[in-house]
């Protein structure tokens, strides 16, 4: 159970004997540190945990001797905060007394979001010395990620002491339920055993979370759902989900791969690459950062903001509505590829991530013309409240749905509250 928005009370015990707790949820970047708390209330007796979020907040510029400050939000609204930030474990102490202090005393766990777990996690982990050697052998499958968050991690050992767990959160977690008839790429077998180069997915805190959303919302428990999640925002990513475990999703090695998203291909023919460095001088460097960092909405139409490209294709601007066309064509491919996937038994097509959820153009142009595979969206619906969204939200049409079709739903994603949940349950079954 979540409750929503910010809450201004401190630790006392709640009504009817609940024991509380706090979970500090960190998510560190080369030069960023995102950052919520949560207090969870567990019931006196048997029951749901409830976690409300007391405060959230970005330190950005960490180390750049410049444009460093603090962004923080509590119920009594967003303040900014211009401090000298030289490092992450300064950053970190800094975050610290923004907080509130007495509620500072009940934290009971620090979950971090880590990009890459390998092979080696199915799921959340308490940080130990073989768990720091194993996100440290991931490394070279995400160093421009995990460096930061075992950084994060250590730093948070540091300021807290061993008395606080840290807890692990590995977004390749979830789909490590693929099977290697969907993981492998078509390589020789020994680039996988050495060298572990296979599809390994991400935004795996998100799939959990909306799973679990998504059950509650069709009435089912979550192990017997099948359902397709669109995760799009910068970052964007598909995965086909049945009787609740993830059996394929769009990004593999890296999050470079499958859908078009705001800076990054997504799915290219692998010789581009070549043919730019064999024929047009490019260095590998030159074409990682092409691929990663100038390509996507960015390189077919000069932006990756989706609102002006949403705006330019209302108004029927060529580029940007070609650079939409494309980004939904893309979408709709792994859309009946994983109707297939999933021997066409699905319960609902689920929409999260800013763009998603944000963006009813999107929504539309996905859906259009499905309704003979059993998707029909109710345009009334989906643009309700301007097509933004900000909880869970039901666009389907009714009568489709009655006859036999799938549900269709926007549910709002939450990586943090995920963290601090599978924090909680990690440290409460040890």
């Amino acid at each position: 159970f979540i409750s929503s928005g910010f809450s201004a009370l401190g630790l006392g015990a709640m009504a009817g004997g609940a024991k509380q707790a706090v979970q500090l949820v960190l998510n560190v970047g080369s030069s960023s540190i995102k950052y919520a708390l949560y207090r969870s209330n567990a019931p006196a007796a048997a029951g749901a945990v409830h976690f409300q979020r007391l405060v959230q907040g970005l330190a950005e510029g960490i180390g750049t001797g410049g444009h460093e400050l603090i962004k923080h939000e509590t119920e009594q609204g967003k303040k900014k905060h211009k401090v000298p930030l030289p490092d992450h474990k300064t950053a970190l102490n800094t975050v610290m007394e923004l907080l509130p202090q007495d509620v500072l005393k009940g934290i009971e766990s620090v979950g971090h979001r880590v990009v890459h777990g390998g092979e080696s996690f199915h799921e959340a982990a308490v940080v130990d010395s073989k768990v720091i050697a194993a996100i440290e052998t991931a490394s070279v499958l995400a160093p421009l990620h995990n460096p930061w968050g075992l950084l994060g991690i250590r730093a948070s050992s540091e300021v807290f002491g061993p008395s606080v767990p840290q807890v692990a959160v590995f977004d390749t977690a979830f789909h490590q339920t693929m099977e290697p008839h969907a993981f492998l790429y078509a390589l020789p077998y020994e680039l996988y055993q050495k060298h572990g180069i296979r599809k390994y997915g991400f935004h795996g805190t998100s799939y959990k979370y909306v799973l679990q959303r998504t059950a509650e919302v069709l009435g089912k428990p979550a192990e017997e759902v099948n359902c397709i999640i669109c995760h799009i925002g910068n970052g964007a990513s598909m995965a086909a989900i049945k009787n609740g475990k993830c059996v394929d999703t769009t990004m593999g090695l890296t999050p470079l791969e499958g859908l078009v998203m705001g800076t990054r291909t997504g799915d290219i023919d692998p010789a581009v690459p070549m043919h730019l460095m064999s024929n047009l001088g490019y260095t590998a460097q030159e074409v990682n950062d092409l691929l990663n960092k100038k390509s996507g909405l960015l390189g077919l139409c000069g932006t990756s903001d989706d609102r002006e490209i949403e705006q330019r294709t209302f108004d029927k601007e060529p580029v940007g509505t070609l650079a939409k066309k494309v980004q939904v064509h893309r979408m709709r491919k792994y859309l009946g590829a994983y109707m297939v996937a999933l021997d066409g038994e699905l319960d609902a097509l689920v929409f999260a991530g800013g763009m998603a959820e944000k963006s009813h153009l999107l929504r539309t142009l996905v859906c259009e013309n499905l309704g003979r595979l059993g998707l029909t969206l109710d345009e009334a619906r989906n643009q309700a409240e301007g097509g933004r969204f900000s909880a869970n939200t039901p666009i389907h049409s009714e009568a489709a749905a009655n006859a036999g079709g799938a549900q269709i739903w926007v549910v709002p994603t939450d990586e943090e509250l995920c963290i601090a949940q599978q924090a909680h349950a990690l440290v409460h079954a040890v």
